[in-house]
């Protein structure tokens, strides 16, 4: 991805779940710049264009927005180097959510976590689910993010939150029926809303499975953060590479030398990488 294409609304417009006006709006989009996911010229005639943009404030993540009716232009679609600014995603009317101090929290548990891509234990039980247990305190990618979510969600919502060994299989990839099945597992149990796209920027708190190529070298971790400015993106995970043996933020490191809230200006950081950057290693990811 070169350059982001972005829609500049001077105005209000009435978000759709299609590309069709006729049809009662979804909300509204504020003016402001947003990210393009797709573009419908002269569609379904010549007298209307539509975008579908990034829409956070929507329920659906995106919405269709017209952007021209004959020669009135709505909007200005332009491509440029740096992503817009998006809105922080609220969570706080969501029945199924759970606070980002409460992440922070549970990473203490990780602290001393060292990397072992074979053998992996885990800081307590899951509901549903038998898991060996440290010491040893080894962990690897999807064993961290499944550990981390799972007690996460469980605790705050008891009852409310399910989980299972066919739920634990899809975090381990344990079949091949589905490359992105962490992902999969999130969603389904309520844990995640699957992005609208996986070429616009994440939202704070989003879960990737890529892979380098299909099957032989993939990667499970949590983007905490994203920094429009510079495209930086602030990656926690269990790794051996970039810095980290075991839990920590991607070339910043492990949580023992940075600790467990995202560090202050962690966009400066040299060894930060950048979303392109993500998106050209792992170039089959969800």
């Amino acid at each position: 991805m070169d350059t982001y294409r972005v829609a500049r609304l001077p105005a209000r417009l009435r978000g759709f779940a299609l590309p069709d006006t006729s049809k009662s709006p979804e909300g509204y989009v504020e003016a402001g710049d947003y990210l393009v996911l797709e573009e419908k010229a002269r569609h379904p005639t010549p007298d209307t264009d539509y975008a579908r943009l990034v829409a956070p404030q929507l329920s659906g993540l995106d919405t269709w927005v017209c952007t021209r009716w004959r020669t009135q232009r709505y909007a200005a679609l332009v491509s440029q180097e740096r992503a817009p600014a998006m809105a922080r995603l609220s969570f706080d009317s969501e029945p199924l959510a759970v606070s980002e101090e409460r992440l922070f929290v549970l990473l203490g548990a990780f602290v001393d976590y060292r990397y072992d891509v074979s053998r992996a234990y885990y800081p307590w039980a899951l509901q549903g689910v038998r898991v060996p247990l440290a010491p040893p305190r080894l962990n690897n990618c999807c064993t961290f993010v499944e550990a981390l979510l799972v007690k996460a969600f469980s605790e705050a919502h008891g009852a409310a939150f399910s989980w299972d060994m066919r739920r634990h299989r899809q975090m381990m990839i344990a079949s091949k029926t589905d490359y992105f099945f962490p992902v999969t597992a999130a969603v389904e149990s309520g844990m995640a809303l699957l992005a609208p796209s996986v070429d616009v920027p994440p939202h704070p708190w989003t879960l990737i499975q890529g892979w380098r190529s299909q099957w032989g070298s993939g990667h499970t971790f949590l983007v905490v953060d994203f920094h429009p400015e510079t495209d930086k993106v602030l990656v926690l995970e269990s790794n051996f590479a970039c810095g980290l043996d075991g839990v920590g933020y991607r070339g910043l490191g492990i949580l023992l030398d940075v600790g467990l809230q995202s560090p202050a200006d962690w966009w400066t950081g040299s060894e930060v990488w950048t979303w392109r950057s993500i998106c050209s290693t792992w170039s089959s990811q969800r």
